[in-house]
């Protein structure tokens, strides 16, 4: 029982701190009376409910001018995609995946996070290179095993 109080109040608190908005099945915290429903805990824990953002542009044409994708959010759109733009992905923790949908007119490349890994203290690399490339109106699913190490596909 406290191990599911827990669990409701945590997932509750990380919707709430992230800003981002929760594709829902059943009724997600923060609506309705204050309880978290079991069909959207059920969602959550079958993968249907995750965090997702989108109407972010892709900018600079270097790692360190790119634009820095958020954390924590899972479904990830780009809307906006000028010539020779780019994005930086979050720092590569284990256990990290999220997808990537370029939505914009151009192709879209992909870099590692700026900053140096935090649990590395290197800097991350994607497929063993510094960037990837995305077409148009195509996805990609960045997974991190192992840290500072992204493979996406």
């Amino acid at each position: 029982m406290f191990r599911t109080l827990r669990d409701m109040l945590l997932g509750a608190f990380v919707c709430a701190a992230i800003g981002a908005a929760v594709a829902a099945v059943g009724t997600p915290p923060g609506t309705g009376p204050g309880l978290v429903d079991g069909a959207w805990l059920n969602g959550l824990a079958g993968g249907q409910n995750y965090t997702y953002q989108s109407g972010i542009s892709a900018a600079g044409t270097t790692q360190a001018t790119g634009t820095q994708l958020p954390t924590n959010i899972y479904l990830i759109e780009i809307d906006t995609v000028a010539s020779s733009t780019g994005v930086n992905l979050p720092p590569c923790i284990p256990g990290t995946q999220i997808q990537i949908y370029n939505n914009g007119a151009n192709t879209l490349t992909i870099y590692p996070a700026v900053a140096n890994n935090p649990i590395t203290a290197a800097q991350d690399t994607i497929n063993n290179t510094t960037s990837i490339t995305l077409n148009s109106h195509v996805a990609t699913s960045p997974a991190c095993a192992k840290a500072g190490v992204w493979y996406a596909s």
